[in-house]
């Protein structure tokens, strides 16, 4: 994960990555997701599951993800994607991101 001084966090998440702990921003800032898949293996667009959080632009390419998410207003928000096996339907399980924002005035 990293951040500038302009507002924007980037967070990067790879195959067998732990889990990213809850990030810290504040109304306005940008939250850049990154989602490393497969064309075999790929991620759901990003969405915002409950909490001030906009994704503002999304893009999907074999198997990988990148959202811009805004921060809008305080309080506790979740980003969620999931991964699931394209090739068989009853393959491997399909696995979930997600990462808990909190967002100060």
């Amino acid at each position: 994960m990293t951040s500038d001084d302009a507002g924007r966090v980037t967070v990067v998440h790879r195959p067998g990555d732990p889990p990213i702990p809850p990030l810290q921003v504040q109304v306005g800032d940008e939250v850049v997701v990154r989602l490393h898949g497969s064309p075999g293996y790929g991620w759901t667009p990003v969405e915002v599951v409950t909490g001030p959080l906009e994704v503002l632009t999304a893009e999907l390419a074999e198997g990988n993800v990148r959202a811009l998410v805004r921060a809008n207003g305080p309080g506790e928000g979740e980003l969620r994607s999931t991964s699931s096996f394209r090739g068989d339907r009853f393959g491997p399980q399909t696995r979930l991101w997600r990462l808990t924002v909190h967002v100060s005035s």
